[in-house]
């Protein structure tokens, strides 16, 4: 009598779908053009931690974005990369590490109403910010203003928890949530 077993996790169903074609991990390295990456494949050192496991390079698509406006994730981000057809192809939300869906944010003018230009921040040390290298000045808006008072109450320099979500238009906006005109208790 032969049993039938179920599939209880994705990582078995992987692995039944790789015996049929290539999989590998890869970390991806740099934006090569829209949502394709040049990436190196790479395997578990005795540690647990990853190292590359050949020179050579790769081109991954990650379906996870749009294949008509530049990719956004970052560089050294690891991911299971899948041969399709003799292409490979990761799926990569937005969210990982480096700039990620959320990201402390320096607020570094006041525009308009709610809207505010934040530089994404990386932690120096305990409690302290600078501004990330390689990054630019994004609009953010104030969730907290959308439908209070009369906008821009949020002072230049204050660090914010931004988050980066996707419109029914496929684009990138940044939002937060900073309680300007919150009352407390005596």
């Amino acid at each position: 009598m032969t049993a039938k077993i179920a599939f209880h996790d994705s990582l078995y169903r992987l692995s039944q779908v790789g015996e049929g074609m290539g999989v590998c991990l890869v970390r991806l390295l740099s934006v090569s053009q829209h949502n394709r990456y040049t990436a190196r494949a790479v395997e578990f050192a005795s540690g647990g931690a990853t190292q590359f496991a050949s020179d050579e390079t790769i081109t991954v698509t990650n379906l996870a974005e749009p294949a008509d406006q530049d990719g956004q994730v970052p560089a050294d981000t690891e991911a299971v990369a899948l041969d399709v057809e003799g292409r490979w192809v990761v799926f990569v939300r937005q969210g990982g590490s480096g700039q990620s869906s959320m990201f402390p944010a320096k607020v570094v003018a006041a525009i308009s109403g709610a809207a505010y230009s934040v530089r994404e921040q990386s932690c120096t040390g305990a409690g302290t910010f600078g501004d990330k290298s390689g990054t630019s000045n994004v609009t953010a808006y104030n969730l907290a203003e959308l439908s209070l008072g009369p906008g821009a109450a949020v002072a230049v320099g204050v660090i914010v928890l931004a988050t980066a979500i996707t419109d029914t238009g496929s684009t990138t906006r940044y939002v937060f949530d900073h309680p300007a005109y919150a009352k407390y208790l005596d």
